[in-house]
């Protein structure tokens, strides 16, 4: 119940993802193929790399155990202390002000999410970019 209330919230937190239904999303409604569907776009997450608007790699989307994960807290790109990490609330790209940050609710230039050189969304809060995924929730999925 718990992982389907997850992959329920990272789905509709990814804005336009080819013919997914985010209708039945906004208005509460899940059934389980959408789940699935939710599943799979979070598998395809996996292993991403995360590149600032300035072009600092910041890391990727991987196992809490990946050196170079952003959910590996003792690690260059997932430490709250890091100045390259996301996770750093004073850093330019943890900051809830830095137009580069992905927990800026408003940020125009948030980290960039490629997947074997494609470009493929948003690291960030800001909702009202489209393909904008929230750190938040990828979070409770790693």
């Amino acid at each position: 119940m718990k992982k389907n209330l997850v992959l329920f919230m990272i789905a509709g937190s990814l804005i336009s993802c080819g013919s997914f239904d985010w209708s039945a999303f906004n208005q509460g409604v899940a059934n389980t193929q959408q789940l699935m569907s939710a599943q799979n776009l979070v598998s395809e997450l996996s292993g991403s790399v995360i590149i600032a608007e300035d072009g600092t790699y910041l890391g990727k989307i991987a196992s809490k155990f990946d050196s170079d994960s952003i959910f590996n807290k003792y690690g260059k790109y997932g430490s709250e202390y890091s100045a390259t990490s996301v996770w750093n609330r004073y850093g330019t790209y943890g900051s809830e002000y830095s137009s580069y940050s992905a927990f800026n609710s408003y940020a125009s230039k948030p980290p960039r999410i490629y997947k074997n050189g494609k470009f493929i969304g948003y690291l960030t809060v800001n909702r009202y970019l489209a393909n904008s995924v929230n750190p938040h929730i990828l979070l409770s999925y790693f």
